[in-house]
């Protein structure tokens, strides 16, 4: 969880650094660029009335006094100058390339200054070999243009410049995205560990531990808030599964004793009736297996009470072991109402079931598989591991049931078509699916190809 915490704060950290980063360099790149120029349009200026002196004095002649302002701009700025009189003439320059009287009239830039206009902008140098960037101003004394001031710089240079700029920007941004780690770990970790502390909280009351508390000390306040409402319902829960225990052993010694009781009265009324009256020996049979289904019933109701209100207590067993020994006991049964067992397994099948739940599972699948089997038929029963689970199935020969009743099967006391009121209590399966939840599996009824019924077990392989 602290991973994805994580991973989910570095991505909204890089989502926003991206959506602002890329307008960003795109900005810095213009602004920057524009202002290089700019800076150049200043000292070509600034080059320009320092040039205007001595241009109204001597014009057309070398002007020795303009070189100390050449020399130092040329100290302070790696742009190349070029001062020329009004004829286009080369006067002055830093550049040890040009020769002092050649003629620049012909350059475009130097043309549009000596016309009074300034220019700026980029064009292919044929003398340098690249793309020159420059800036021309005249120089003016009045109306009069008395001549032209160039500064200029390889267009490689400008870009090398702004390069520099952006790779400021991208540097900021990493060490911002840095930062946003840091922050997401901190994060991620002060969500995570209290949230993965309420988790396994909730696993434990899942087991049925109703004692299981989370820490509502530390965290964030919103999840403190929630280990409190989990630690309000864990004792809610407690304290109702309590009084449901406390009920079930009531109910388990208000109900025996007098179903005990009846069960009594009724093998004396049938001694004391014996053999002379049929009728009455007859109904009173009856209601001795109806005292003796409602007994059962009871029983039943009381261990499916205690199953949901227990803990649940896995242990491991071999399930091939179990089943084998349970069909040991079923077989007489079935050889009786004429049907065969068959089981098929693959070596051993280590699985996680409550202690003695596996038994009961099989005992209600076999008991209800031989109920409705034809004689002459075949019960298959078999285990297999498949992948992390290990699945039992008991596949019968007898009339199945549709889509709708499968899923009924397993409410508390839905019985199947056919079934006399004689017969059965309607909640074996109930048990069976409570004993399978509580093993951390789960028992469900499928169709089978050749009809009947293929009851399944899923559990935890070990």
């Amino acid at each position: 969880m602290r991973l994805r915490l994580f991973a989910g704060f570095l991505g909204v950290a890089l989502l926003i650094l991206t959506v602002f980063s890329a307008p960003m360099a795109s900005f810095v790149s213009r602004a920057e660029r524009d202002r290089l120029v700019t800076e150049l349009e200043r000292d070509a200026f600034i080059l320009a009335g320092h040039a205007k002196e001595t241009l109204a004095t001597s014009e057309g002649a070398v002007l020795p006094s303009l070189e100390p302002y050449v020399d130092a701009y040329d100290a302070v700025s790696d742009a190349r100058v070029v001062v020329t009189n009004s004829a286009g003439r080369a006067i002055s320059s830093n550049d040890p390339a040009v020769v002092v009287g050649e003629s620049f009239a012909n350059r475009p830039e130097i043309a549009d200054a000596l016309g009074g206009q300034p220019a700026t902008g980029e064009r292919e140098s044929r003398t340098l070999g690249e793309t020159l960037v420059f800036v021309a101003v005249p120089v003016l004394s009045g109306d009069d243009v008395l001549g032209a001031v160039r500064l200029s710089h390889p267009k490689s240079h400008v870009d090398g410049q702004v390069r520099r700029r952006v790779l400021g920007i991208v540097g900021a941004g990493a060490i911002s995205l840095l930062a946003a780690a840091a922050v997401a770990v901190l994060i991620a970790t002060s969500i995570s560990r209290p949230v993965g502390r309420l988790r396994r909280a909730t696993e434990t009351l899942g087991r049925g531990d109703f004692d299981a508390r989370a820490d509502d000390s530390s965290g964030p306040r919103e999840i403190r808030d929630l280990a409190r409402s989990f630690n309000a319902m864990s004792g809610r829960l407690g304290l109702m599964v309590e009084h449901q225990r406390q009920f079930a052993g009531s109910v388990s010694h208000q109900l025996r004793t007098p179903l005990t009781a009846l069960r009594l009265r009724l093998e004396q009324a049938e001694e004391s009736v014996g053999r002379d009256n049929p009728a009455a020996a007859t109904a009173i049979e009856a209601s001795r297996a109806e005292a003796d289904r409602l007994q059962d019933m009871v029983e039943q109701l009381l261990a499916l009470a205690r199953l949901e209100g227990a803990a649940a207590r896995t242990v491991e067993v071999d399930a091939v072991r179990v089943v084998r020994d349970r069909l040991e006991l079923w077989g007489p049964l079935a050889e009786e109402r004429g049907v065969t067992v068959s089981f098929r397994s693959e070596g051993s099948a280590r699985c996680a079931v409550v202690e003695g739940g596996l038994e009961q599972i099989i005992d209600n699948y076999m008991d209800n598989a031989i109920s409705v089997s034809p004689a002459g038929s075949v019960i298959d029963v078999s285990v297999a591991v498949t992948g992390e689970r290990v699945v039992i199935d008991v596949v019968d020969a007898g009339p199945g049931l549709t889509d709708e009743q499968r899923e009924l099967a397993f409410d508390r006391f839905w019985r199947g078509p056919g079934t006399t009121g004689e017969s059965g209590s309607g909640l074996g399966l109930a048990i069976v699916r409570q004993l399978a939840v509580a093993s951390g599996g789960e028992a469900e009824l499928l169709g089978s190809p050749g009809g009947g019924i293929r009851a399944r077990l899923r559990l935890a392989a070990r």
